[in-house]
């Protein structure tokens, strides 16, 4: 079925230079990111074990990741990027008002893993669809714009929550707060519907034409083939990357943890901010960290479509570092508090970038396939970060230990760097790099 589209040929009009197909789907996350900050922000001062929480926040990130790879893996199968992310912004939608009416821990879980599904589902696509609009040539600026306009709606949704919670204190309940993050969720859901035109999925090889078949009209047997074939297409060198990224994002910890680390010093006041309301600490801290990451994604995606894309994942590594040895050293001061916050949000502004890094290791008709594959890495390393390392390690020995465990595997990511090897922003391999 095909969804309607008010602007016609808006994969082709642009914008300041960008097409505006990309501006409408940056919207869409605007308001997608903005609901979801919202949520989150909120989870970890709820009256339940904090350690839960923050395990819970890991988990469900982690599982929405791996859902991540079925998805880009059947979007390259199925040539249409928009349908998984409609189902994917649809199923956040219902998730969130769900929340809303949620009265016991066991509701909260069942919301939270229906809503990272929903997230899984639309992740893989979108980062595709990006791919599939943008020229190679620029990946890393428009790239950078996606994330940049994510997380200023993620700024706006934290700046929100303090404005409440100064001004009305506890005259504003969760529950009111997750009602109004489900009708954000439905306006990106209809932004996308009506706003997107899919300009259809790039094929490398223009000698022939691919048909057109639909899943319903293979069997499953076929399905499977066509995506094991796809990833036996997938160059050796994006597997390097790949593993690469794996102990890098080991060193990933969920926000939850960094907010339940604030609320240790059980202070009145951050960074004399005078704290009203029990939420008003994790919306401080996530609009830090989504003002640096809002300023700064859009111009250093820009700066690295100029040179060796290998250098955004040292400095993200290097900022990653920063932030933990900030927490684990001067956490019980809130100037150290603050420094992990900036030095993660900043690290966090490198995700464009990234992005950028990976899509230029693989061909364009595989963009899906790659991506899939990626956030299915990515999220079994956060799991196991998260659920086993930064957990059990808070739990059983203390919080600041937790943070420096987290430290290793980012190390070991950065000796997989000099093996990589280098495209140039029309994704020839750099001539500096030996070739294999």
């Amino acid at each position: 079925m095909k969804t309607p589209n008010v602007l016609k040929d808006n994969t082709e009009r642009s914008f300041f230079g960008v097409p505006l197909a990309l501006w409408i789907l940056s919207l869409g996350m605007f308001f997608l990111n903005c609901s979801s900050v919202v949520v989150f922000t909120c989870l970890p001062f709820l009256s339940f074990k904090k350690s839960s929480i923050g395990r819970l926040e890991g988990i469900v990130e982690g599982l929405s990741l791996i859902c991540r790879a079925a998805a880009g893996l059947l979007s390259d199968v199925i040539k249409r990027r928009k349908r998984f992310l409609l189902i994917g912004y649809g199923i956040c939608a219902i998730a969130r008002l769900l929340l809303a009416a949620a009265s016991s821990f066991e509701w909260i879980i069942f919301s939270r893993v229906v809503e990272k599904i929903g997230n899984g589902v639309q992740a893989s696509p979108r980062e595709a669809l990006i791919a599939d609009i943008a020229p190679a040539k620029s990946l890393g600026k428009f790239y950078g714009l996606n994330k940049a306009l994510g997380m200023t709606g993620s700024t706006l949704g934290s700046g929100l929550l303090i404005f409440l919670f100064f001004f009305y204190g506890h005259q504003v309940t969760f529950q009111q707060i997750f009602l109004y993050a489900g009708l954000l969720a439905c306006l990106s859901f209809v932004l996308l519907l009506l706003g997107v035109r899919e300009p259809g999925v790039k094929d490398v090889s223009f000698s022939q034409k691919k048909e057109k078949v639909s899943v319903s009209s293979r069997n499953i047997r076929d399905v499977w083939n066509s995506i094991f074939n796809d990833l036996g297409k997938l160059s050796w060198n994006f597997w390097k990357v790949i593993l690469c990224i794996f102990f890098l994002k080991m060193g990933y910890f969920s926000g939850a943890f960094m907010m339940n680390f604030a609320a240790l010093q059980n202070s009145s006041d951050f960074l004399g901010i005078p704290l009203k309301h029990p939420g008003q600490l994790g919306a401080i801290i996530m609009t830090l960290q989504n003002v640096l990451c809002a300023m700064c994604s859009y111009p250093v995606g820009w700066l690295s479509d100029y040179g060796d894309r290998r250098k955004a994942v040292l400095v993200c590594a290097l900022l990653l570092l920063s932030s933990m040895v900030s927490f684990g050293f001067f956490g019980y001061w809130q100037w150290g508090i603050f420094l992990g916050v900036l030095f993660y949000g900043l690290q966090y502004s490198l995700q464009g970038a990234l992005m950028a890094f990976l899509s230029s290791s693989m061909p364009s008709n595989l963009q899906g396939t790659g991506f899939g594959v990626f956030f299915s890495v990515s999220g079994t390393a956060i799991l196991i970060s998260n659920a086993f390392i930064m957990g059990t390690v808070w739990e059983y020995y203390s919080p600041n230990t937790a943070f420096f465990a987290v430290c290793i595997p980012v190390v070991i990511s950065l000796l997989f760097l000099p093996f990589i090897r280098v495209y140039s922003a029309c994704g020839e391999c750099d001539s500096s790099v030996e070739k294999k």
